[in-house]
């Protein structure tokens, strides 16, 4: 009897625990939708600030997706338009760059994330990346159509025409249709199998921690070992994108797309 009683106790504790989550989660997203309204109406107002502060606080309520980012990165783009003085004195177009570029990790098939992401770097003094070979770039090119969700969905569906197709070849008595069956489910296989590689391929970029964005007023300096005495060489503006090799106390070594490295201090990036 003692053990029934201690199984409904585990059961309510679990089914309380459970309750709360929702709860929170629930008040989460209603408070993430408040303020995606409130992002809306201050961005048509042109109250880029307002907009921008709503914004974040529904990244910091875990609540954020690939549009967040992306209407983040406009609102952080209009916002240095709009200051006084030198447009995107205040560092803007790092943030706009950083967010245009965490839109596209959670969903790279999104063109105006990548349209305007080619406007903002046109701000910046970035590096063009070192060529890449042919079959890198269609590789590139064809697992970058669609997120690692959708490539994933697509190998399922195309698995299941594999069983479906694979179930008529065994089961029909009809010597054509067997055939159709056989070569057709051979081509659903290949389509499943590659729809996988390049879902792992996507969530592989995605987990990717390793890129950065640099984060300053105007331009920073990268050192050549991590000592602000030793020797500058180089000083990216705001808003160029860079790959962390490793960290050292307040620094971490980086390397930009041309293959130059140097070390940065931490407060100057953010990760992507």
């Amino acid at each position: 009897m003692s053990s029934i009683n201690n199984i409904t106790k585990v059961l309510t504790l679990v089914l309380a625990i459970f309750g709360l989550n929702f709860c929170y989660a629930s008040q989460s997203r209603a408070e993430a939708e408040a303020e995606w309204q409130r992002a809306l109406d201050a961005y048509t107002n042109k109250e880029y600030q307002a907009a921008v502060e709503a914004l974040e606080h529904i990244v910091e309520l875990d609540e954020s997706t690939a549009d967040v980012y992306y209407n983040l990165g406009n609102a952080y783009y209009k916002l240095g338009q709009q200051g006084d003085g030198a447009a995107f004195a205040s560092g803007e177009i790092g943030r706009a760059i950083l967010n245009y570029r965490r839109a596209l990790r959670l969903d790279p098939s999104m063109e105006d994330a990548s349209y305007n992401l080619d406007l903002a770097i046109d701000h910046t003094n970035d590096v063009e990346p070192l060529p890449q070979g042919v079959v890198a770039s269609m590789w590139s090119a064809t697992s970058g159509v669609m997120s690692s969700n959708g490539w994933a969905i697509c190998s399922v569906v195309f698995f299941v025409l594999t069983l479906a197709l694979a179930l008529v070849y065994m089961l029909s008595n009809r010597i054509a249709l067997r055939k159709v069956a056989f070569f057709v489910a051979i081509a659903t296989f290949v389509v499943s199998l590659f729809s996988t590689i390049f879902a792992l391929s996507q969530r592989a970029i995605y987990e990717d921690s390793d890129e950065a964005v640099v984060i300053c007023n105007t331009t920073t300096s990268v050192h050549a070992s991590p000592d602000a005495t030793s020797k500058v060489i180089r000083q990216p503006s705001s808003g160029v994108s860079v790959r962390i090799l490793r960290s050292f106390g307040d620094w971490s070594e980086i390397e930009f797309a041309d293959g130059e490295k140097g070390w940065i201090t931490n407060n100057d990036i953010e990760r992507v």
